[in-house]
């Protein structure tokens, strides 16, 4: 069958091409661009007799967007859980009530979103609040960061948690007075819990996926990088990519818990006309800012004595490296205390050496980084990965966890541009929204949706606009190898890409976050919506 001529004008074509930056049209036969310009009668030359012709109607198109971290399978159960995303304690415990009194006794709730810094003390919870929200029905919720749940009594039981037990590596069962568990567990300890909860069968996980999926083309995203990506997801994928129900390009890490899998996972590298491909392996070297996991070098400065913790041995770390080098996969390493990066950057100078490598490995979150660690990541070759949405978030509580000094190297997102380096943004979803133009606005003013804090959160590493959006287009493809090919609006790329109702160049800042996507075009075909 021959490939379909199509033509869109008559917009505000941002391309992020250094050849032509803006354009009024584009023309693709198939999946690929074959012209950007100004001249209509030279696009149509290049198309076959007949083409479909499409009115942009004077609106602002920006290159398909990259999440570069997203979890899809989790944010399509965000979609279909219950949302505790800021409420309050006392409505968190009114939701479990009412979600857990239209289940039969016994069937598990799974709900996320709490946060303790937003409540009166920003203490933990326990499990008997949950136990008498929910008596009859095992509940875990995760923390809005996803490093920590809070469990009730039944679910603790499940996981045989009743008696007391040792921390596991890399994680803490928060105990109550009398030593027994109270109810939350940070990092490692909550597989405790997540591990005996009932798992989606296959026709669950594709309904989830595809849930997932929708919303991110419906927030221009066309390529989305699923950052711990299991065999039974990559199967979905497999079997939904040639019938047509997937339409969003796709690039696995693969988790490290399925490592042993890698051989079968590398089967589907590459498939669906290049929608699919595994790119890499995901390792986690701590946990989060927020549920005091992250490792850092020196004491929380709100909980003295305690350091946070790391997942991963030395030697573990330097183990799953070398397998990655001998197998040529990428490798993207969640760091987000200093520590974790020291330890990052050391495993990587001892697999690799300390020369730069172009082997476009990435270290996840980046989000505090002793100066020195900074100039050896950008020496390396190593990618910072961000998610400028979480910005958002953290800033209610990165000062009181870091103090005043160590805060001025967190979130440092100029200081890796003005050494030449470039950046990675993604969402990090569920823990942040996935809407892009989120990330964006936090990385242009370092405020939340109310303004806050007037002038900014460490204003001086705030991005361009065109930076922000760099790090959603050409540099998020330049991290997957990519370039030429995805981020970037020119002849011989990929025809993806997104109609904005106003142009992200020119609104003011508070309307960046307003911004709705009216049409996502995926390799030359509309996948979300309509002119």
């Amino acid at each position: 069958m021959p490939a379909i001529g199509r033509l869109w004008r008559g917009g505000r074509i941002l391309t992020m091409d250094p050849e032509r930056p803006v354009a009024k049209a584009l023309a693709a036969v198939g999946q690929k661009i074959v012209y950007v310009g100004d001249d209509l009668a030279a696009a149509e030359a290049l198309l076959p007799k007949s083409p479909e012709i499409i009115d942009l109607k004077g609106q602002a198109v920006v290159p398909g967007l990259i999440d570069s971290h997203a979890h899809v399978t989790h944010e399509g159960l965000r979609l279909g859980q219950l949302d505790l995303y800021g409420l309050s304690f006392e409505a968190t415990l009114a939701a479990v009530a009412q979600a857990t009194a239209a289940l039969p006794p016994g069937a598990w709730l799974h709900g996320r979103g709490w946060d303790q810094n937003l409540w009166p003390g920003q203490a933990w919870p326990d499990k008997k609040s949950l136990d008498q929200a929910s008596p009859n029905n095992p509940v875990a919720l995760d923390r809005v960061d996803k490093h920590s749940v809070w469990a009730n009594s039944l679910a603790l039981a499940a996981a045989d948690l009743r008696v007391l037990g040792p921390d596991p590596e890399g994680g803490e069962i928060v105990r109550g007075p009398d030593g027994s568990p109270n109810g939350v567990l940070i990092g490692q300890a909550m597989f405790y819990v997540l591990s005996v909860m009932p798992p989606l069968d296959g026709r669950d996980l594709k309904e989830t996926m595809l849930l997932a999926q929708r919303e991110m083309l419906g927030h221009g995203l066309t390529t989305v990088v699923d950052a711990a990506t299991r065999p039974e997801e990559l199967a979905v994928l497999a079997r939904g990519y040639p019938t047509g129900e997937f339409k969003i390009r796709y690039r696995a890490y693969a988790h490290q818990n399925g490592w042993a899998r890698l051989g079968e996972l590398a089967r589907a590298d590459g498939l669906c006309e290049g929608h699919l491909a595994i790119d890499g392996l995901k390792l986690f070297s701590d946990g989060s800012l927020g549920s005091r996991s992250a490792w850092l070098l020196e004491d929380y400065a709100d909980r003295p004595g305690h350091r946070g913790s790391r997942s991963l041995s030395d030697e573990a770390l330097a183990s799953y490296l070398a397998l990655a080098r001998d197998k040529s996969l990428q490798v993207a390493i969640h760091v987000i205390g200093d520590a974790a990066v020291a330890q990052a950057v050391a495993a990587v100078a001892k697999v690799l050496g300390p020369g730069r490598t172009d082997r476009r490995w990435r270290l996840e979150h980046f989000q505090v980084v002793a100066d020195a660690d900074l100039d050896r990541v950008l020496a390396m070759g190593l990618i910072p990965s961000i998610q400028s949405v979480g910005l958002m978030t953290d800033l209610t509580m990165a000062a009181d966890r870091l103090g005043p000094g160590r805060l001025k190297r967190a979130y440092a997102w100029r200081g890796v541009l003005d050494r030449g380096g470039y950046l990675v943004n993604g969402s990090d979803c569920p823990v942040e929204p996935v809407n892009p133009f989120l990330g964006i606005y936090a990385a242009v003013t370092r405020q939340n949706l109310a303004g806050q804090p007037p002038g900014g959160f460490l204003p001086a590493h705030r991005l361009t606009r065109f930076e922000a959006l760099a790090s959603y287009t050409v540099w998020g493809a330049r991290a997957a190898f990519q370039e030429g090919r995805l981020g970037v609006l020119a002849p011989g790329a990929m025809a993806d890409f997104a109609v904005l109702d106003r142009d992200l160049m020119a609104c003011p800042d508070e309307e960046i976050p307003k911004i709705k996507v009216l049409l996502t075009v995926v390799g030359g075909k509309t996948a979300f919506g309509g002119l």
